[in-house]
């Protein structure tokens, strides 16, 4: 009989997770219950400093897949693409993109200059350094480079030109490397893929929608909003796939530019790229996702759900899509 064993692989957890880390849990246990009703048989593994050691047992089992939930590596989402790397050269069959895709995805800079080549719209950015001299009237935003989950992301890190001297305060001292991004000002939306090049399925498009905000709080999808289920910005931030129903145009445009970011970094498996649109109605690629969040209620899954797709019909779709 073939195997039917399925490895869950995830990041080992320190003893105090931050609500980001934790979120993880949530995926394994929404992915496991949806390989045992796909007639797998289920091993749930971490994985810690001894990268070899811990795969080396994973391979050992011989696995049909290993289903990579892995984010970050030696706590640094940077490190990411190694994972990868090293099921490949240890031909143990992963879902999620490829070593060589999340490697150019990870770092956002290095993503928005393969962006910038292709002809794919994206926000300006700059290095941090004493030697950038921004623009007095605009405004630009500080982000980490590789930190996924709006780590170090929220309303602070948007500045105008006039208080970048505060930005360079900001950032001494911090293990993270961060970059400057033009701050789009306008619409917020995320818009969700699935297969491979040539043979992508597009989900709904979802607009961010940020409520009753006070006249001049940036509207602005940081840390809070995503995780801190007390603050104003988690109550008043919501999701909705129904403002494009007259914007046709718009609409078609983000799904074009979508498919062209899957085309253009060669993604096999399932990603979310996310956008800002101008106030004159030009939409900018911010980040591509590779592997994006499974749990129950993130974009991905919601963006699935809008389109009828249960959670175990997804993860038998990405398990149908292995490197």
């Amino acid at each position: 009989m073939k195997n039917k064993i399925a490895v869950i692989l995830y990041q080992h957890l320190s003893e105090h997770p931050t609500l980001d880390d934790e979120d993880v849990l949530e995926q394994v246990a929404m992915v496991k219950n949806a390989l045992i009703e796909l007639k797998y048989d289920c091993v749930v593994r971490d994985i810690g400093n001894d990268l070899y050691g811990d795969l080396n047992k994973i391979r050992e089992l011989h696995p049909c897949f290993v289903f990579n939930l892995v984010e970050v590596v030696f706590g640094k989402t940077e490190l990411l693409p190694f994972i990868a790397s090293m099921m490949k050269v240890m031909h143990i069959p992963y879902t999620g993109v490829s070593d060589s895709t999340l490697f150019l995805t990870t770092s956002k800079p290095l993503a928005k200059k393969y962006m910038k080549q292709a002809g794919i719209r994206t926000a300006e950015w700059f290095p941090v350094s004493s030697d950038f001299k921004p623009e007095t009237l605009k405004k630009y935003i500080l982000k980490p480079e590789a930190e996924e989950g709006s780590i170090s992301l929220d309303e602070d890190a948007v500045f105008s030109g006039q208080d970048f001297s505060r930005i360079l305060n900001t950032v001494k001292g911090k293990s993270e490397s961060f970059f400057i991004e033009e701050f789009i000002e306008g619409r917020e939306f995320n818009l969700s893929v699935i297969g491979t090049p040539g043979h992508y399925e597009v989900f709904p498009v979802a607009e961010m929608c940020y409520n009753d905000f006070p006249e001049g709080k940036e509207h602005l999808l940081g840390y809070r909003a995503k995780w801190e289920e007390n603050s104003f910005e988690y109550q008043h931030t919501s999701r909705s796939f129904d403002t494009l129903k007259k914007e046709t145009e718009l609409k078609m445009e983000l799904i074009d530019m979508a498919l062209k970011c899957g085309d253009v970094f060669d993604i096999s498996g399932y990603y979310r790229v996310d956008f800002r649109v101008s106030k004159d109605n030009k939409p900018f690629v911010l980040e591509i996702n590779g592997n994006p969040c499974l749990s129950p209620f993130s974009g991905f899954m919601s963006a699935a759900a809008q389109k009828g797709i249960n959670n175990t019909e997804i993860i038998k779709r990405i398990v149908d899509i292995l490197n």
